[in-house]
């Protein structure tokens, strides 16, 4: 992947080169630009682009192991019902969480650290419009959220995910002196809008040793997905583990 930064440097040594040499300046600057333009999207949308920000995505391993994550939660009705799932598996996942959802649940957010589980930030608000949000407002949003954890579990998190895995310089820039992880996926599950048929159709065909698959605790059918899942790595050989056995890396300050 080319870096923004990059491309950015190409696109002016281009322009240079058609104004100088091409007769049909016009048409070949309004199609660079649009390439360019359609870049910094890709580059924006893509949590694993690293254009913006280093992101985790996958282990780079050949054993067959992986780990699950889950966004957007803790939900008071959904959340205890994954995390009985989980124990029967004897598995333990990544929870990214939303402030203000653990304003909600606190106790659930316990129960969650006490479980083994690892807790991750997911902003305050999860805003629709949160890749729009000043640096500072950005860094308020997830630094009150990191407070929270801390005031709960008495642990300081150093994991992070944006909300719909949208980077950009700004967020850059709000990360910059935060010491976190930032967590992509290596397989998005699509279980807030796709059947439960159609999600384990699609996590089946891509699945491969060293994924990290996103989830969401937030979704009723998510129970009948994750043990369908779970059932279905158990058979083709795989290990689910805790991200920071995956990664190798720390996941508390």
């Amino acid at each position: 992947m080319i870096k923004s930064g990059t491309t950015f440097v190409l696109y002016i040594i281009v322009l240079i080169l058609v104004y100088l040499f091409l007769p049909w300046k016009g048409i070949f600057f309004i199609i660079i630009t649009l390439v360019f333009l359609v870049h910094l999207v890709y580059c924006s949308a893509n949590i694993c682009s690293q254009a913006y920000i280093k992101t985790l995505c996958k282990a780079k391993t050949s054993e067959k192991k992986i780990a699950i994550t889950f966004d957007d939660g803790p939900d008071s009705k959904i959340t205890p019902k994954v995390l009985d799932l989980l124990d029967s598996y004897n598995i333990k996942a990544t929870f990214f969480c939303i402030g203000q959802q653990i304003e909600n649940n606190k106790e659930l957010l316990k129960l969650i650290d006490k479980k083994g589980h690892i807790i991750g930030n997911h902003t305050w608000m999860h805003a629709r419009w949160f890749d729009l949000f000043s640096t500072k407002k950005m860094q308020n949003d997830i630094e009150k959220t990191t407070s929270l954890i801390f005031e709960i579990t008495n642990k300081k998190v150093k994991l992070f995910r944006p909300p719909y895995g949208v980077t950009n310089p700004t967020l850059r820039r709000a990360l910059k002196n935060l010491n976190f992880h930032t967590i992509g996926w290596s397989i998005r599950s699509f279980d807030t809008v796709y059947s439960p048929e159609k999600t384990l159709k699609r996590i089946k065909n891509q699945l491969s040793p060293g994924d990290i698959i996103l989830f969401h605790d937030n979704r009723e059918h998510i129970i009948e997905i994750l043990k369908s899942f779970l059932d279905y790595a158990k058979n083709q050989g795989y290990q689910v583990v805790r991200l920071d056995k995956l990664l190798n890396i720390k996941v508390y300050e």
